[in-house]
């Protein structure tokens, strides 16, 4: 059973006297740089790629890559299948001339079976993943190693190795892959290139008299691409699937684990036929459980934030006497004298000393008291048994935890609290441990999804970045090679009530903050950019009654012309790219 692993915010990084962010006239100096080929977007198939899957797949990917080891140089592939590098110069303050470092034609190098592109494939997607390597993938069937030299002198890059996306877990099937996370460790002096690919892959059904005859999965291959007897070898190891969005998924250092983030069941392909064997074998049993499960579902459950209250109904002819409850800090008995309600191991561990019981409006109500606060149980019993907490009683909050009115925040709740078709979703990391494939952590989120991904250090995992209170919280994974059972996400940086600021902007379509935190960007497709900086200055004097003195963050809209639509972002520490389908805008923040 996976351990659930708290975030816990580094209150230092939080500023209680922070007031929100002011609007300023002043003007961001924007340079546009016009392009002689426009980048290259791929349009899906309508016929067969209209799912939520596809969409997220085509319309919110960034096709500018930031270079984590260079932050003011960043990358895209043009409509000629050339790699752009797109470079600012801070000693002069102006953009570098735009270079192509790789001529080839990269569709042509592709296996012979997807030597063409048509309507419906995929995006090109890079990923450096040292100072001198970077991977590509087509978006059909083909990955590419580059030796990229020195990125500083714009140098042309060298295909290392190439290889076409074959292998078990009827791969050869599927056309389209993108690439999720990519990277290079170095074990017993052998190079080895971790990759996460991706594809939607779309199942037919049994016909159905209400209609839906097909799904559509997510398909996250894990694969190997190793150096031996100086030849890379390719290899698909195992997939993972689920059927709902994936907000986030990187190795950890070394590729022992693979973190995920979404918002349904991810399960290993390869474990699959497994559970369908226990399935029937369960089946066969059924009658012999029947009784069980009758006993597990007599009984409702509700929460809060700190305790659990588990009710049961009265039987005819039976008082207080005829009841005894017992609990240890994961297990539950509840007995009628002699005959056994309930006898079984919880979910999370409670404190057996606070539990109480007694007899109300003709039921049993028990209350037990959760060791750790705040986090919330998707199920009371462990191995995911039970029936489903009661969102009626009167012990629960109406409005799930995730939507309730912040606290130091003095306005009602509004309609942008609401995540958008995600309210009954539950969001959950998980941490796979690749050798055993199972799962060893798992971080609740409720409802609310990442606000967004970023890159804060080379070579490091992405940070991933949630809304807790009105703010926007930067955490990074923290792993000890030594402990591998010690696992935890770092609390890493924040972002001042930008949690709160980022609900309310419904044509946002990107997101992406700098290095060193000083600003924030949340980019629309076609109109407005807007930029926050949290680090600005006092309030003029301004304070809290009988308080300290405050602090105002300063926001710039900036108001995008004929440029086309927005295609990527990037950001360093004084400066943002913008790709469009017609320029590169350089942002000048400081």
């Amino acid at each position: 059973m996976p351990k659930i692993v708290e975030l816990r915010q580094d209150r230092s990084l939080i500023c209680n006297n922070f007031h929100g962010y002011k609007l300023s006239l002043d003007a961001i100096p924007v340079l546009r740089q016009e392009l002689t080929a426009a980048p290259f977007k791929a349009e899906p198939n309508e016929e067969e790629q209209y799912s939520f899957l596809h969409m997220e797949l085509f319309s919110m990917q960034n096709l500018l890559q930031v270079d984590p080891w260079s932050r003011k140089q960043s990358y895209f592939v043009n409509s000629l299948s050339e790699i752009v590098r797109a470079s600012y110069d801070e000693n002069s303050g102006r953009p570098d001339e735009v270079k192509v470092v790789f001529k080839g034609d990269i569709v042509k190098r592709a296996s012979p079976e997807a030597d063409y592109r048509k309507i419906g494939d995929y995006n090109y997607t890079l990923r450096f993943i040292s100072e001198k390597y970077c991977v590509l993938c087509d978006g059909i069937q083909t990955l590419i190693l580059f030796d990229t030299g020195d990125r500083l002198k714009a140098m042309e890059w060298k295909v290392i190795a190439e290889c076409s996306i074959k292998g078990d877990f009827k791969a050869n099937e599927e056309r389209n892959f993108t690439i999720f996370d990519c990277r290079l460790d170095i074990i017993q002096d052998h190079k080895q290139i971790s990759l996460a690919l991706a594809h939607v892959q779309r199942v037919d059904l049994p016909p159905s008299p209400k209609g839906g005859n097909c799904t559509y999965y997510m398909h996250v291959h894990w694969a190997n691409w190793s150096l031996v007897d100086k030849q890379w070898e390719f290899k698909i190891l195992d997939t993972l699937e689920s059927k709902g969005s994936l907000y986030y998924c990187a190795f950890e250092p070394r590729a022992e684990s693979l973190i995920v983030c979404g918002n349904r069941e991810v399960v290993w392909r390869s474990q699959k036929v497994t559970q369908l064997e226990e399935a029937h074998s369960e089946e066969k049993q059924q009658l012999h459980t029947d009784v069980c499960k009758d006993e597990i579902k007599a009984f409702t459950w509700s929460q809060t934030d700190d305790d659990i209250i588990v009710k049961f109904s009265i039987k005819p002819n039976k008082d207080k006497n005829d009841y005894n409850v017992k609990c240890t800090a994961n297990e539950i008995t509840v007995k009628c004298n002699d005959e056994i309600l309930l006898e079984q191991q919880l979910f999370g561990k409670i404190d057996q000393d606070l539990t109480t019981w007694t007899i109300e409006n003709n039921s049993l109500q028990i209350s037990l008291m959760k060791q750790s606060s705040g986090i919330g149980w998707p199920y009371l019993l462990a191995d995911e048994r039970g029936p489903k907490e009661s969102i009626n009683g009167s012990v629960n909050n109406s409005v799930p935890l995730e939507q309730r009115p912040i606290a130091n925040l003095e306005a009602p709740l509004e309609d942008c609290d609401f995540p958008l078709n995600s309210v009954e979703d539950e969001i959950i990391i998980s941490r796979f441990h690749l050798k055993t494939r199972s799962t060893t952590h798992n971080i609740l989120l409720g409802s609310t999804p990442p606000l967004f991904t970023t890159s804060l250090r080379a070579g490091y995992p992405l940070a991933l970045v949630t809304r807790q209170d009105v703010d926007a919280c930067l955490w990074l994974l923290q792993y000890h090679p030594s402990k591998p059972d010690e696992w935890s996400l770092r609390h890493e940086g924040n972002l001042h009530a930008f949690g709160y600021i980022q609900a309310s902007k419904q044509q946002k379509k990107f997101i992406d903050c700098s290095p060193d935190l000083s600003y924030v960007l949340i980019c629309e497709s076609h109109r407005h950019v807007f930029l926050y900086k949290s680090k600005h200055d006092n309030a003029n004097g301004l304070r809290n009654r009988n308080g300290p003195q405050i602090t105002v963050g300063k926001q710039h809209l900036i108001t995008l012309g004929d440029d086309g639509e927005v295609l990527g972002l990037s950001t360093a520490n004084d400066v943002a790219i913008i790709l469009t389908t017609k320029y590169l805008l350089y942002l000048q923040i400081s």
